[in-house]
């Protein structure tokens, strides 16, 4: 029979199991309230915060890790201020949450270091949680940094791991995270980001949540815009705006239309694009960076629109807010868009002094990956050598303990192997920085015709095999400079060889978003028009034609104004790409055969 001291302490113990147990409730309570009134769940998780005051260490640590994520991201200051005042009872839930708030305060490298540190801790100690809590941060800043394939590991390892741990909300940001690195252009999975977001859209869907919902349909639409898939993103991107609208959510109205007015743009349909535009400009009023975006994308519409004078408006409108900050991603974007819209009015000389601030720009963002993952490689070793010195402290204490005079010749071979070990990681690194460089110049160098810096024939064959694999409307364009054997004849190859580089940039400035033309050999060229049928490909053409009738002369002879003949071929079903080139050949000799200087279709 019992004892009465062991009846007295199962009671306390299930006492205990019922408060622990209320002690969650309450917080999964504040955390959904959190989800749609921030201020109020954070004001439930302080009054329960003062209840759990005097009560175990496990319900403070519990209390303090919820209030910590939802201060993370609305005020990181004072998450980390919580982490430091937790000093001794920190755990290692509450050190990545503090690692979190230094990502949003900017600081990345110490970031990284408290997620490096999470992902050891969660391995030593057994504690999934703490794991793929510490995986997906890590992945996520992987991402940031370029490192596409071990972001793609740690956010994979995460989602598993939530997926046994039976933690949805988690599981649902890691996938979502994962979906976003698919469909980044740099990784270009997009089929697989398509179908993680339809997952997400299913659960969203389940739960009613319409924030995320609208998120999984602005997600998808996003992503088969970046597949070329346009007229399969308009509905998503309709969804996403109809939801937000009912919602009533400015910022995240102003949102949807700016990226469904990109789209409109790009399907030609100008004058609902810049009234979406207008409209998204005047909700957005207040939030800068908002603004900035979508005067951008404002004149890009312009420009597509054949309106180079408003596009430059708002070029030179938004020049400064990225300028201040040196935000070169964004300013690489806008000095293309000003290259192309100057090229457009036919000032050719500051159309290449913007592409060249365009790829002064580039080269700067390259620089940045790079010393990012350089970075990257001193943190890795940093650590590893932190972890050699831990196990050399262990093993001298051994040894010592075993036979002194043995312990002192085996650490010195010790040091030795790791300062020789060090030597191999540096050298290794310096290796891989320079093969990274070497191999980026050698793939230029294979894909990109040398004189006029377009696609090869055979980038662009590949390309074309790339493209032909989607659904989506395909049509070709096959370009050949008029009577160019005259013109090399009678003026010389330096001339012919301006001509070419002229020519290449008319075309190069007049091409549709998403459009590609490559030099396949001599005077020819080829124009793959992505989801062009028959009378958007004969416009695409046209304007390519007019676009070296109008390009600036200035530099070549005399009356010398240089003209091509396009042949232009829609793809039809079961048809190959072979095929399809030789009939927009054809069709490039008819228009030779009927004057030159016009644009012909295939039969």
């Amino acid at each position: 029979m019992p004892t009465l001291r062991r009846l007295f302490a199962a009671a306390c113990l299930m006492a205990s199991c019922h408060a622990q147990a209320d002690i969650r409730s309450r917080i999964a309570e504040a955390e959904r309230v959190a989800n749609t009134d921030s201020q109020r769940g954070l004001s439930l998780l302080d009054a329960l915060a003062r209840d759990v005051a005097q009560g175990p260490l496990a319900e403070r640590q519990a209390v303090r890790e919820s209030t910590c994520w939802l201060l993370g991201q609305s005020a990181p200051a004072q998450a980390l201020e919580l982490v430091r005042k937790a000093e001794g009872e920190a755990t290692a839930m509450l050190r990545l949450c503090g690692g979190y708030a230094l990502e949003q305060l900017d600081r990345r490298e110490e970031a990284l270091a408290e997620y490096e540190a999470g992902v050891l801790a969660g391995r030593r100690a057994g504690n999934d949680s703490v794991l793929a809590r510490a995986l997906a941060l890590r992945g996520e800043q992987r991402y940031v940094r370029g490192l596409y394939a071990g972001a793609i590991e740690d956010l994979k390892a995460a989602h598993a791991l939530q997926a046994r741990l039976d933690e949805p909300g988690q599981r649902r940001y890691v996938l979502n995270a994962l979906a976003n690195l698919y469909a980044d252009r740099n990784v270009g999975d997009y089929d697989a980001a398509l179908a993680s977001y339809r997952d997400l859209l299913v659960e969203h869907e389940k739960s009613g949540n319409r924030q995320n919902i609208a998120t999984a349909h602005f997600n998808i639409a996003s992503t088969y815009e970046k597949k070329g898939n346009l007229g399969a993103a308009r509905p998503h991107f309709e969804q996403a705006l109809a939801i937000d609208r009912a919602r009533g959510a400015a910022a995240d109205i102003a949102t949807d239309q700016r990226a469904y007015a990109v789209l409109l743009s790009k399907l030609g349909e100008d004058a609902q694009a810049l009234r979406l535009l207008d409209q998204a400009l005047a909700l957005a009023a207040g939030d800068e960076t908002l603004v900035s975006a979508i005067r951008l994308s404002r004149g890009a519409a312009f420009r597509r629109a054949r309106m180079p004078v408003q596009a430059l408006a708002e070029f030179s409108a938004v020049r400064r807010f990225y300028e201040a900050p040196r935000n070169e991603r964004f300013l690489q974007k806008l000095f293309e868009e000003e290259s192309l819209a100057r090229a457009a009015m036919g000032d050719w000389k500051g159309a290449y002094a913007a592409q060249g601030r365009m790829m002064a720009a580039q080269e700067v963002l390259n620089q940045q990956m790079l010393d990012e993952r350089t970075t990257r490689l001193r943190v890795q070793f940093q650590s590893e050598q932190a972890r050699a010195r831990n196990t050399e402290l262990q093993y001298q204490n051994s040894v010592q303990r075993l036979e002194l005079d043995k312990g002192r010749d085996v650490r010195r071979w010790q040091l030795a192997a790791l300062a020789a070990s060090a030597g191999v990681i540096l050298l290794l690194a310096a290796f891989a920085m320079h093969q990274r460089r070497l191999g980026s110049r050698m793939r230029d160098l294979a894909l990109t015709d040398e004189l006029t810096r377009l696609p090869n024939r055979r980038h662009l064959m590949a390309l074309g095999l790339r493209v032909f694999s989607d659904a989506a409307p395909l049509s070709v364009a096959a370009l050949d400079i008029d009577h160019f054997k005259r013109i090399n004849d009678r003026f010389g190859h330096a001339i012919g060889d301006l001509v070419l580089q002229r020519v290449a940039h008319a075309l190069q400035a007049a091409l549709r978003e998403g459009d590609v033309a490559g030099r396949t050999g001599g005077e020819e060229f080829v124009a793959l028009l992505h989801g062009a049928g028959e009378l958007d490909a004969m416009r695409a053409a046209e304007r390519l034609r007019s676009a070296v009738e109008r390009m600036d002369c200035s530099g070549l002879p005399a009356g010398l104004a240089p003209s091509i003949s396009i042949g232009v071929a829609q793809r039809t079903p079961g048809e190959s790409l072979d095929a399809l080139l030789q009939r927009a050949d054809q069709a490039l000799y008819a228009a030779k055969e009927a004057g030159r200087n016009r644009v012909s279709m295939a039969a």
